[in-house]
């Protein structure tokens, strides 16, 4: 029994230092197993290698050779068809569980798809998203490790955005702009939901960054067309809501510009309302 724990014990841990070393990028995770029927567009910069900078749970993230653009390739380990186990004949009582897995993992995959396509047609300008051109059917990518990895763009999907700096890191380091980027802050938000979009993760702190003094929208997962936001007063509340997250952030970190957010929150309201 304590050898079974041990070889456990380092099983985890070898784990661990491997997805740490990797940064959690794995290849076969961005990639489905048959090629798509439509190709992404993709832009002439891919003719550079894209170098590896960061994984959220959607997406992996490498940066341009210029370094002034971040490629988000979407994660398929959680979302991808699994056409084998759709053939598998199980017992009665194992049916029910694989279509609801099944199901669930579709789902996820559509969500993630419909939030992106939301941000490309909608909320380009919020989001930072570049338009992209045919250009190549191949990208060289370099992950973590240095390795190069040349993949089939056929095989993936990718958004391509503008590389932003996280909008408290560059709050804390640019006082002087404090009160424009409250208001660039508070203006994208209601951009964004006087369109009938809602931001369902509004968390400050690694969703929102700055790009060219500019708030922007960093995460494109998590978004949603929403039937309360066809009326005025559904766009005042999500967009009070959506702005509760800065306003505590300013309350814990820099108090002395929470009356700015108010005066500007308020007046942006009292707009909506008339």
């Amino acid at each position: 029994m304590k050898k079974l724990i041990l070889s456990l014990l380092l099983f985890f841990a070898v784990e661990r230092f491997c997805h740490w070393q990797t940064g959690s990028f794995s290849l076969p995770k961005m990639l489905l197993d048959a090629p798509l029927a439509t190709l992404n567009p993709a832009p002439e910069f891919f003719s550079q290698p894209l170098t590896f900078i960061g994984a959220g749970n959607q997406f992996y993230a490498f940066e341009t050779a210029d370094h002034q653009y971040v490629v988000k390739f979407m994660k398929f380990s959680r979302r991808r068809p699994l056409p084998w186990l759709e053939k598998i004949s199980l017992p009665s009582f194992l049916n029910t569980w694989k279509q609801n897995y099944l199901a669930q993992r579709a789902k996820r995959l559509a969500n993630l798809a419909h939030s992106s396509n939301l941000a490309l047609q909608y909320l380009s300008e919020e989001t930072g998203l570049v338009p992209c051109l045919p250009a190549k059917k191949t990208i060289l990518l370099i992950d973590k490790l240095g390795i190069h990895h040349q993949i089939d763009l056929a095989r993936t999907r990718f958004l391509v955005q503008k590389k932003a700096e996280s909008f408290t890191i560059y709050f804390q380091q640019n006082p002087s702009e404090a009160k424009h980027l409250i208001s660039s802050y508070i203006q994208t938000v209601a951009s964004q939901c006087k369109k009938g979009i809602c931001n369902l993760d509004p968390v400050i702190d690694r969703n929102y960054g700055v790009v060219d003094r500019k708030m922007i929208l960093m995460d494109v997962g998590s978004f949603l067309a929403h039937e309360k936001l066809k009326t005025s007063v559904g766009v005042r509340q999500e967009i009070f809501m959506e702005l509760l997250p800065l306003r505590e952030w300013l309350q814990d970190h820099h108090p002395k510009y929470v009356a700015d957010f108010d005066h500007e929150l308020k007046n942006l309201l009292q707009s909506r309302s008339t």
